[in-house]
C-alpha cells in the first residue's frame, strides 16, 4: 500500500511503476531519453509545485499566544487537457523515431492515456549500428478520469499552526528523513502569517478578518530501483521540489460558516533524477543480429520552474474545536483542496 501511495505521490515511483517501458527509453541517447521523459513527466513535476504552495491557511484569523491548530489536508493540482499529451516530433530526436512510417504525432503523459505506438530506437554501440523498440508508456489519467471525474496531481499535507506573538502565526510542515519500503522521504516547510485587523479602518468591521502569509515548502526523496528487473547497480531516483508562496488573505465569519479568500504569487523548482548504472541490451547488426549490450550511468536530470499569480476560494466550517474545510485555486494548474483540522485558542 505504502509503494502505491509513493507512486502517485512522486515521481520516483511513478518511474517504477513504469518500469517496464523505463529500461529501453534508456537505450537511446541520454538527450533524446531526458527530453522524452520531460515532456512525459511534465504534469507530475510542474503540479507538484502548486501543490505545494497551498493549504497553508483556511482562515485569516490569527491564533493567541500559544493557541494551536493541526490539519490534514489534500491538495489536488487539475491537469489542464493540453498537458496530458505533447507533441513527438522525428526530427527533435536524434535515436528516436516512430514506427510505422509517421513523423509526429501526440503521445500521452504520466497524467495523459493510452496509446499503441510504438518507438524505435537507433543507435552506436562499440562503433557498431544497434537497435531495438518501445511501446510509448501510457498515463494513469484516463483511469484517473474514470474514478473521480477529473485528472490531478494528490500531495497530502500535514502542518501545525502555532500563536507566536500578537497577531502572527508560525506554521510548521515537517517529516524527518524516513526510510521505508524502499523509499526514503522528508519534508521540511515553515510559513508565517500575520493578521493586520487591529489598523482601524478594519476596526469597523469586526467580521472581517486581514492577513498576510510568507511560506516555504521543501520535499526530498530517494526510491530504490534496484530489483525492478534492470541490470545495473547503485540504481536509484533523487527528487527535490520547492516551494515559495506569498498571499494576501481576507476571511468572513458567518455563524459557523467561514468564508476565505486569498490571492498571490507562487515560484518553485522541482528537480527529478535517475542515478546509478542501467545495462540496456539492443539487437546489433546484421547477418547476425546477436545482443550487444551497454551501461548508461546517472541517465536522467529533470529540471522544472514554475512562478504565476493564484487566487483561491473556500468555505469552512467551524464546529468549535473542529474545522472542516474545502477549496478551489486558480492558476496554470487549478487546484482543488480539502481539509480538517482540530483547532485551539
Amino acid at each position: 500500500m505504502k509503494k502505491i501511495f509513493f507512486s502517485v505521490l512522486l515521481f520516483s515511483a511513478a518511474v517504477a511503476v513504469k518500469a517496464q517501458d523505463f529500461d529501453v527509453i534508456l537505450a537511446g541517447s541520454k538527450a533524446d531519453a531526458n527530453k522524452y521523459l520531460e515532456n512525459y513527466l511534465r504534469p507530475f513535476g510542474e503540479g507538484q509545485i502548486y501543490n505545494m504552495a497551498r493549504g497553508w491557511s483556511s482562515t485569516a484569523k490569527a491564533h493567541k499566544f500559544l493557541g494551536l491548530d493541526i490539519s490534514v489536508n489534500v491538495q489536488a493540482a487539475i491537469v489542464p487537457d493540453k498537458l496530458q499529451s505533447f507533441s513527438f516530433k522525428n526530427s527533435e530526436y536524434g535515436t528516436f523515431a516512430l514506427a510505422g512510417g509517421a513523423t509526429s504525432t501526440n503521445l500521452p503523459t504520466f497524467l495523459g492515456g493510452k496509446t499503441t505506438q510504438d518507438i524505435n530506437v537507433t543507435t552506436t554501440v562499440n562503433g557498431q549500428s544497434a537497435r531495438t523498440t518501445f511501446r510509448a508508456p501510457e498515463g494513469i489519467g484516463q483511469d484517473m478520469k474514470d474514478a473521480v471525474g477529473f485528472v490531478a496531481v494528490p500531495l497530502p499535507v500535514a502542518q501545525v499552526g502555532i500563536g507566536f506573538i500578537k497577531n502572527t502565526d508560525i506554521k510548521v510542515r515537517y517529516f524527518p528523513q524516513t526510510s521505508f519500503d524502499g523509499v526514503k522521504v522528508g519534508v521540511f516547510g515553515v510559513g508565517i502569517q500575520h493578521e493586520f485587523s487591529y489598523l482601524p479602518i478594519i476596526k469597523k468591521a469586526p467580521f472581517l478578518r486581514l492577513a498576510g502569509l510568507v511560506a516555504y515548502n521543501k520535499v526530498t526523496s530517494e526510491y530504490d530501483l534496484s530489483g525492478g528487473g534492470l541490470a545495473g547497480s547503485n540504481q536509484r531516483t533523487a527528487v527535490d521540489i520547492s516551494a515559495l508562496t506569498v498571499q494576501g488573505m481576507a476571511s468572513v465569519k458567518f455563524l459557523i460558516f467561514e468564508v476565505y479568500a486569498s490571492a498571490g504569487f507562487i515560484a518553485g523548482n522541482s528537480n527529478m533524477g535517475v542515478k546509478g548504472s542501467y545495462t540496456v541490451t539492443y539487437t546489433g547488426p546484421p547477418p547476425g543480429n546477436q545482443p550487444v549490450s551497454a551501461t548508461i550511468t546517472d541517465p536522467v536530470d529533470l529540471k522544472y520552474k514554475q512562478s504565476g499569480f493564484t487566487n483561491t476560494w473556500g468555505l469552512r466550517l467551524n464546529l468549535a474545536f473542529l474545522k472542516v474545510y474545502a477549496d478551489y485555486t486558480f492558476a496554470k494548474y487549478n487546484g482543488a483542496g480539502a481539509g480538517i483540522a482540530l483547532s485551539i485558542r
